[in-house]
């Protein structure tokens, strides 16, 4: 596992528990999101989830990251119906080789289905809005 991804995992859920349920000084509420992602039916490893405002929707707040580790999310979001991206890269077992012909390990990421291309929504309710669960091919 990538040291700084997981000192950047750590703080992001050091910021997220300091939230908790209430405002995060912008005085909107947010409230408990929390379940597990899989990717082609395997816990996804590493990655994040994103919650930004869906479509038309209007006062939904600002974008939201929460960190997915060991196919586990646990997080805090504004209500509002939210459109989901899910980002993660993982090493593929090869190597790419750059201009300066030293080599580095090549890497693996989800579909934009699951991200740019998302159709993933969320109707975040006032209260905790536990055991989601998403399955992404």
């Amino acid at each position: 596992m990538n040291g700084k991804f997981v000192a950047a995992t750590l703080m992001g859920v050091v910021a997220l528990t300091a939230i908790g349920c209430g405002s995060a000084g912008d005085g909107r509420e947010r409230f408990p999101v929390s379940g597990r992602v899989t990717f082609q039916g395997e816990p996804l490893a590493e990655g994040k989830l994103v919650l930004l405002a869906a479509d038309g929707e209007l006062n939904a707040g600002p974008t939201e990251v929460v960190m997915i580790e060991n196919g586990v999310f646990s997080g805090v979001s504004t209500p509002g119906r939210k459109r989901i991206e899910f980002y993660a890269s993982w090493p593929n077992g090869k190597m790419v080789t750059l201009e300066n012909g030293s080599q580095v390990e090549d890497t693996a990421t989800l579909p934009p289905s699951c991200n740019v291309h998302s159709q993933h929504e969320l109707d975040v309710q006032r209260g905790p809005n536990e055991g989601l669960v998403w399955d992404l091919k």
